[in-house]
Protein backbone atom coordinates (compact mmCIF):
# COMPACT_ATOMS: atom_id res chain seq x y z
CA UNK A 1 0.00 0.00 0.00
CA UNK A 2 1.24 3.51 -0.81
CA UNK A 3 2.24 5.79 2.04
CA UNK A 4 -0.42 7.96 3.65
CA UNK A 5 1.99 10.92 3.51
CA UNK A 6 5.21 11.08 1.55
CA UNK A 7 7.62 13.95 0.92
CA UNK A 8 10.93 14.14 -0.87
CA UNK A 9 13.29 17.13 -0.52
CA UNK A 10 10.32 19.30 0.45
CA UNK A 11 11.21 22.98 0.75
CA UNK A 12 9.51 26.27 1.49
CA UNK A 13 11.34 29.57 1.40
CA UNK A 14 10.20 33.09 2.17
CA UNK A 15 12.70 35.32 0.43
CA UNK A 16 16.08 34.27 1.81
CA UNK A 17 14.56 32.46 4.79
CA UNK A 18 14.38 28.65 4.53
CA UNK A 19 11.36 27.75 6.67
CA UNK A 20 11.49 24.12 5.51
CA UNK A 21 14.87 23.20 4.08
CA UNK A 22 14.44 19.90 2.24
CA UNK A 23 12.75 17.23 4.36
CA UNK A 24 11.80 13.63 3.57
CA UNK A 25 8.76 11.93 5.10
CA UNK A 26 7.24 8.48 4.72
CA UNK A 27 4.21 7.95 6.97
CA UNK A 28 2.21 4.73 6.95
CA UNK A 29 -1.56 4.44 6.96
CA UNK A 30 -2.92 3.85 10.45
CA UNK A 31 -0.03 5.28 12.46
CA UNK A 32 0.35 8.30 14.70
CA UNK A 33 3.39 10.19 13.49
CA UNK A 34 4.86 12.75 15.85
CA UNK A 35 6.60 15.74 14.25
CA UNK A 36 8.66 17.19 17.05
CA UNK A 37 10.54 20.46 17.22
CA UNK A 38 10.78 23.83 18.98
CA UNK A 39 8.85 26.95 18.05
CA UNK A 40 9.92 28.25 14.65
CA UNK A 41 11.43 24.92 13.55
CA UNK A 42 9.15 24.60 10.50
CA UNK A 43 6.43 22.28 11.81
CA UNK A 44 3.42 24.45 10.96
CA UNK A 45 4.83 25.40 7.56
CA UNK A 46 5.22 21.70 6.75
CA UNK A 47 1.63 20.99 7.79
CA UNK A 48 0.30 23.86 5.69
CA UNK A 49 2.12 22.56 2.62
CA UNK A 50 0.86 19.01 3.15
CA UNK A 51 -2.69 20.33 3.66
CA UNK A 52 -2.44 22.38 0.41
CA UNK A 53 -2.84 25.67 2.29
CA UNK A 54 0.65 26.83 1.29
CA UNK A 55 2.48 26.23 -1.96
CA UNK A 56 5.73 24.32 -2.02
CA UNK A 57 8.94 25.98 -3.22
CA UNK A 58 10.55 22.76 -4.43
CA UNK A 59 10.48 19.02 -3.88
CA UNK A 60 7.44 16.76 -3.99
CA UNK A 61 4.77 15.56 -1.58
CA UNK A 62 1.74 13.28 -1.73
CA UNK A 63 -1.11 12.92 0.75
CA UNK A 64 -3.57 10.00 0.48
CA UNK A 65 -1.88 9.17 -2.82
CA UNK A 66 -2.44 12.59 -4.42
CA UNK A 67 0.16 15.19 -5.33
CA UNK A 68 -0.13 18.34 -3.21
CA UNK A 69 0.81 20.54 -6.16
CA UNK A 70 -1.54 19.14 -8.81
CA UNK A 71 -4.40 17.43 -6.89
CA UNK A 72 -5.19 19.71 -3.92
CA UNK A 73 -8.98 19.26 -4.15
CA UNK A 74 -8.68 15.46 -3.90
CA UNK A 75 -6.50 15.85 -0.82
CA UNK A 76 -8.82 18.31 0.92
CA UNK A 77 -11.73 15.88 0.65
CA UNK A 78 -9.73 13.19 2.45
CA UNK A 79 -8.07 15.07 5.29
CA UNK A 80 -9.11 16.73 8.53
CA UNK A 81 -7.11 19.66 9.85
CA UNK A 82 -6.96 21.31 13.27
CA UNK A 83 -4.44 24.14 13.13
CA UNK A 84 -3.06 26.30 15.94
CA UNK A 85 -5.12 29.24 14.70
CA UNK A 86 -8.68 28.04 15.12
CA UNK A 87 -11.43 29.17 12.76
CA UNK A 88 -14.10 28.85 15.45
CA UNK A 89 -16.63 31.70 15.66
CA UNK A 90 -17.35 32.44 19.29
CA UNK A 91 -20.78 33.92 18.49
CA UNK A 92 -22.14 30.62 17.17
CA UNK A 93 -22.96 27.46 19.08
CA UNK A 94 -20.87 24.35 18.70
CA UNK A 95 -23.73 22.69 16.82
CA UNK A 96 -23.94 25.59 14.36
CA UNK A 97 -20.20 25.38 13.70
CA UNK A 98 -20.41 21.66 12.99
CA UNK A 99 -23.39 22.15 10.68
CA UNK A 100 -21.52 24.83 8.76
CA UNK A 101 -18.45 22.63 8.42
CA UNK A 102 -20.58 19.78 7.10
CA UNK A 103 -22.21 22.03 4.49
CA UNK A 104 -18.80 23.28 3.36
CA UNK A 105 -17.86 19.67 2.66
CA UNK A 106 -21.05 19.13 0.66
CA UNK A 107 -22.75 16.79 3.12
CA UNK A 108 -26.53 16.46 3.03
CA UNK A 109 -28.63 17.51 6.01
CA UNK A 110 -29.22 13.88 6.97
CA UNK A 111 -25.51 13.05 6.65
CA UNK A 112 -24.64 16.05 8.81
CA UNK A 113 -27.11 14.97 11.48
CA UNK A 114 -25.64 11.45 11.54
CA UNK A 115 -22.05 12.59 11.57
CA UNK A 116 -22.77 15.20 14.23
CA UNK A 117 -24.05 12.56 16.62
CA UNK A 118 -20.91 10.53 15.95
CA UNK A 119 -18.38 13.31 16.49
CA UNK A 120 -20.14 14.86 19.49
CA UNK A 121 -19.87 11.51 21.25
CA UNK A 122 -16.38 10.91 20.00
CA UNK A 123 -14.86 14.12 21.38
CA UNK A 124 -17.03 14.32 24.51
CA UNK A 125 -18.58 17.77 24.04
CA UNK A 126 -21.91 16.75 25.59
CA UNK A 127 -24.68 19.29 26.20
CA UNK A 128 -22.25 22.19 25.68
CA UNK A 129 -22.70 21.63 21.95
CA UNK A 130 -25.72 24.00 22.10
CA UNK A 131 -23.86 26.72 24.01
CA UNK A 132 -22.12 29.63 22.34
CA UNK A 133 -18.47 28.89 21.68
CA UNK A 134 -17.24 32.00 23.51
CA UNK A 135 -18.44 30.35 26.73
CA UNK A 136 -16.16 27.32 26.17
CA UNK A 137 -12.95 26.67 28.05
CA UNK A 138 -9.72 26.31 26.11
CA UNK A 139 -10.00 22.53 26.28
CA UNK A 140 -13.58 22.57 25.00
CA UNK A 141 -12.61 24.78 22.07
CA UNK A 142 -9.84 22.34 21.16
CA UNK A 143 -12.30 19.44 21.27
CA UNK A 144 -14.80 21.35 19.09
CA UNK A 145 -12.02 22.13 16.61
CA UNK A 146 -11.21 18.42 16.55
CA UNK A 147 -14.88 17.55 16.00
CA UNK A 148 -15.05 19.99 13.07
CA UNK A 149 -12.03 18.34 11.48
CA UNK A 150 -13.76 14.94 11.74
CA UNK A 151 -17.26 15.79 10.45
CA UNK A 152 -16.57 14.46 6.93
CA UNK A 153 -14.87 11.26 8.17
CA UNK A 154 -11.31 11.96 6.93
CA UNK A 155 -8.71 9.32 6.16
CA UNK A 156 -5.85 11.41 7.54
CA UNK A 157 -5.95 13.90 10.41
CA UNK A 158 -3.45 16.74 10.83
CA UNK A 159 -3.15 18.15 14.35
CA UNK A 160 -0.85 21.15 14.69
CA UNK A 161 0.19 21.48 18.34
CA UNK A 162 -3.30 20.57 19.58
CA UNK A 163 -2.54 20.99 23.30
CA UNK A 164 -0.54 24.22 23.34
CA UNK A 165 -1.78 26.44 26.15
CA UNK A 166 -4.02 23.81 27.74
CA UNK A 167 -4.00 22.87 31.41
CA UNK A 168 -2.85 19.33 32.31
CA UNK A 169 -6.39 17.91 32.60
CA UNK A 170 -7.45 19.30 29.21
CA UNK A 171 -4.22 18.10 27.63
CA UNK A 172 -4.82 14.60 28.97
CA UNK A 173 -8.36 14.65 27.54
CA UNK A 174 -7.12 15.62 24.07
CA UNK A 175 -4.49 12.87 24.24
CA UNK A 176 -7.24 10.36 25.02
CA UNK A 177 -9.30 11.51 22.03
CA UNK A 178 -6.34 11.27 19.66
CA UNK A 179 -5.49 7.78 20.90
CA UNK A 180 -9.10 6.65 20.54
CA UNK A 181 -9.38 7.96 16.97
CA UNK A 182 -6.34 5.97 16.01
CA UNK A 183 -7.14 2.77 17.89
CA UNK A 184 -10.90 2.57 17.23
CA UNK A 185 -11.03 4.02 13.72
CA UNK A 186 -7.59 3.29 12.30
CA UNK A 187 -7.10 6.96 11.47
CA UNK A 188 -3.69 8.14 10.31
CA UNK A 189 -2.66 11.10 12.46
CA UNK A 190 0.12 13.61 11.76
CA UNK A 191 0.77 15.34 15.07
CA UNK A 192 3.09 18.31 15.46
CA UNK A 193 4.25 19.09 18.97
CA UNK A 194 6.99 20.82 20.91
CA UNK A 195 6.40 18.62 23.97
CA UNK A 196 8.63 15.56 24.38
CA UNK A 197 6.13 13.89 26.70
CA UNK A 198 3.33 14.33 24.17
CA UNK A 199 5.32 12.66 21.41
CA UNK A 200 6.33 9.88 23.81
CA UNK A 201 2.74 9.37 24.95
CA UNK A 202 1.07 9.25 21.54
CA UNK A 203 3.40 8.68 18.60
CA UNK A 204 4.31 5.36 17.00
CA UNK A 205 7.28 7.06 15.37
CA UNK A 206 8.80 10.52 15.69
CA UNK A 207 10.52 12.84 13.24
CA UNK A 208 12.53 15.75 14.61
CA UNK A 209 12.84 19.07 12.79
CA UNK A 210 15.09 21.97 13.71
CA UNK A 211 15.86 25.14 11.71
CA UNK A 212 13.81 23.82 8.82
Amino acid sequence: MASAIQARALRRTFGDFHAVAGIDLDIRYGEIYGFLGPNGAGKSTTVKMLCTLLGITSGTATVAGFDVDTRPDDIRLRIGVALQDSSIDGKQTGREMLQLQGRLYGLTASDIATRMDDVIGLVDIGTAIDDRVDSYSGGMKRRLDLAMSLIHRPQILFLDEPTTGLDPASRSAVWAEVRRLNEDHGMTIFLTTQYLEEADELADRVGIISDG
